[in-house]
């Protein structure tokens, strides 16, 4: 492997190896913790049931009559999945430590592909599996399922493969135009969001935001919100779903980056004596300046579509507790950002399952959830 693909492909296998290992010498951590995901398996499960799979199918089937719609929506998921993936694989393994490496471009090109097929064949099976999951639930007969999948696992495909032949053309540039030259600077300085002691942290949350906004990073999220605008719709609503929506979009890119920089910002100052409550609270400001904004900007578009005061109240406080629980967990996995994502989606769905039923108890538990991982990242600073 060593020889036909790149040398990193080889170091992920053993980092996996070692990990595997890990878990065996550590058998009875590992046991609970299978345990505690059966029963957390076992609570979506009972949740999902309950699901009314009769009445997305019917939307699904009419989904289903537009082909041509759900190809082009799944080839801009697509594109951008691939492209985004391969793109930060390409300047990992070319401008980052491994670029000093003595690898023939053959090799890289080849770990590319591989890296592109498998990410493809792996969103190809998540959508068969939520498709299947709904004509599980269905208690009506599915003719949608066959010609909905076909459609889009074809799109879904001819993305990736643009996305990956996007990047593979800007691979064979110069080196310097590898990098994204888009511009960070902001157009109005806050200088209330600088912290005393860290006064370039949040400033290089917000850069990274804007970095990320102006390269195009959610565009294939327009796309999909283009794609769900009725024709035909009033102007005043119309004006509120294209607000929500981009307050939604935005929120998510602000977030995401600004989790990022603090994982980066962990690397860069962990050789010196900060108190980590002092790095919290200056990482925190700008996410709490992203969710005020997306919270007046939701409330809004929400209002302009008639819906009733508690409706955007109730929004304000959702993407504020998602928010707040993925930071905490980007704190307590700073330096294992991939476990920190993966437990952010799965507790998020699992309150979104517990709110469906019991809606009274979401908050306190999301803010109990919260705290609980703020200690913990306290405890192992």
């Amino acid at each position: 492997m060593a020889a036909y693909f790149h040398p990193r492909l080889q170091e992920t296998r053993r980092v996996a190896g070692n990990r595997v290992r890990r878990l065996l010498r550590l058998w009875p951590q590992t046991l609970f913790h299978l345990i505690a995901g059966g029963a957390l398996l076992f609570l979506v499960g009972a949740g999902v049931s309950r699901i009314d799979g009769d009445r997305i199918g019917l939307v699904l089937r009419l989904l289903a009559e537009q082909p041509l719609v759900i190809a082009i929506a799944f080839a801009a998921f697509g594109f951008a999945m691939c492209r985004s993936s391969t793109l930060a694989l390409l300047q990992e393994l070319r401008l980052g430590w491994w670029g000093a490496a003595p690898v023939a471009q053959a090799a890289t090109q080849r770990s590319l592909h591989l890296n592109a097929i498998l990410l493809t064949i792996f969103g190809n099976i998540v959508v068969l599996f939520v498709l299947a999951g709904i004509v599980a639930l269905s208690r009506r007969s599915t003719p949608w399922f066959v010609p909905l999948l076909t459609s889009a696992s074809v799109g879904f495909w001819l993305g990736s493969g643009l996305g990956y032949l996007a990047v593979r053309r800007l691979g064979a540039q110069k080196l310097a135009k590898v990098q994204q030259t888009h511009s960070s600077a902001a157009l109005l300085p806050l200088r209330a969001l600088d912290h005393p002691q860290l006064r370039n942290l949040p400033d290089w949350q917000r850069r990274e935001t804007i970095r990320r906004w102006r390269s195009g990073g959610r565009n294939w999220q327009f796309l999909a919100l283009g794609l769900l605008v009725p024709m035909g719709m009033p102007l005043l609503p119309l004006a509120g779903m294209l607000l929500l929506g981009i307050a939604l979009i935005w929120y998510g890119l602000a977030l995401r980056a600004s989790e990022d920089t603090l994982v980066r910002a962990t690397q860069l100052f962990a050789a010196l004596p900060l108190p980590f409550s002092r790095f919290a609270a200056g990482t925190l400001r700008y996410p709490l300046f992203a969710w005020c904004c997306a919270s007046v900007l939701g409330a809004a578009g929400l209002l302009l579509q008639s819906a009733k005061p508690w409706v955007a109240a109730a929004f304000v406080v959702a993407i504020g507790l998602g928010g707040l629980l993925s930071l905490c967990l980007t704190w307590r996995y700073r330096h294992r950002p991939h476990l920190a994502r993966i437990r952010a989606t799965s507790e998020v769905l699992l309150l979104l399952l517990l709110a469906y039923q019991f809606f009274v108890i979401v908050p306190p538990l999301a803010i109990a959830l919260a705290v609980r991982h703020y200690l913990v990242a306290r405890s192992v600073a």
